[in-house]
């Protein structure tokens, strides 16, 4: 095992020969990270520092994104379930997966093609079982989208419901560099929640145990939530008392220790 004070860069090949690099920080069992919109693997290491105290983390880039930006995207979410699909191979045996928003989605997809056995834990993960997660502001998204800073403004304001006072004092924080930095690649990330419409039985094929971390002040409406619960009945919700989408920046100890108590 590889102690948690030395992280270690490897690669993996995906369905389709893609290259992708990953960081492996920790010892114990592993644990697949699959990062959210507005992020890349870089973000999740004060987390995954946390979190390898006690287990092998494994955090990658998804395409397009980091140290992946060069890896060709068909626009398709098969291309996110096939390099999960690598990540957890690359991990080995009993690896569980944490995914992040977007990444939850992805991670549920993933669980649901491979019926996934292992311990799935899903931060805020959003998903169009309820409704489309772009409210049919796609396109004018994607017109804002060569104003990065100006799209991160829509986004927050117009599809995250994210009070005005919010906004102002997300600009000051080391999240909105992040956000402008990845907005390029939120329009094919939201084309690709919308996509995510499960109807009953499509999830029946999850094996293993699954937690839902809700964030206090997630942009989760509460019919996103209960569409999914009504979809894996055995699923267990942990609220995020006191924090938002993003604890792994705000407070990645605290969310390091539920996703400890989930595994």
């Amino acid at each position: 095992m590889i102690p948690s004070g030395s992280p270690v860069r490897d690669t993996t090949t995906s369905s389709d020969g893609t290259r992708l690099t990953y960081t492996q920080l920790g010892s114990g069992p592993p644990v697949v990270v699959c990062h959210g919109s507005f992020a890349t693997s870089a973000d999740w290491v004060p987390f995954a520092t946390q979190l390898a105290e006690t287990h092998t983390v494994h955090l990658y880039d998804r395409r397009g994104l980091g140290r992946n930006s060069a890896a060709p995207t068909d626009g398709a979410i098969d291309a996110d379930v096939e390099d999960l699909a690598a990540m957890v191979a690359a991990a080995g045996p009993h690896t569980a997966v944490l995914g992040h928003s977007h990444g939850g989605g992805c991670a549920l997809a993933f669980a649901a093609r491979e019926r996934f056995t292992g311990s799935l834990i899903l931060y805020d993960p959003r998903h169009a079982t309820a409704a489309p997660i772009s409210r049919g502001h796609l396109p004018e998204l994607e017109r804002l989208v060569e104003d990065r800073e100006a799209a991160v403004e829509f986004v927050m304001t117009r599809l995250a419901d994210v009070p005005a006072e919010a906004v102002s004092a997300l600009r000051g924080s080391p999240l909105w560099q992040s956000m402008i930095d990845t907005v390029h690649a939120f329009p094919g990330e939201l084309r690709l929640v919308d996509s995510l419409t499960w109807r009953p039985g499509d999830l029946d094929g999850i094996g293993g145990p699954v937690t839902f971390l809700r964030g206090e002040q997630s942009p989760l409406s509460d019919d996103e939530v209960t569409a999914l619960q009504r979809l894996l009945p055995d699923m267990r919700t942990v609220p995020l008392t006191g924090q938002g989408h993003f604890a792994y920046a705000t407070e990645p100890a605290l969310l390091a220790d539920l996703v400890r108590q989930s595994l």
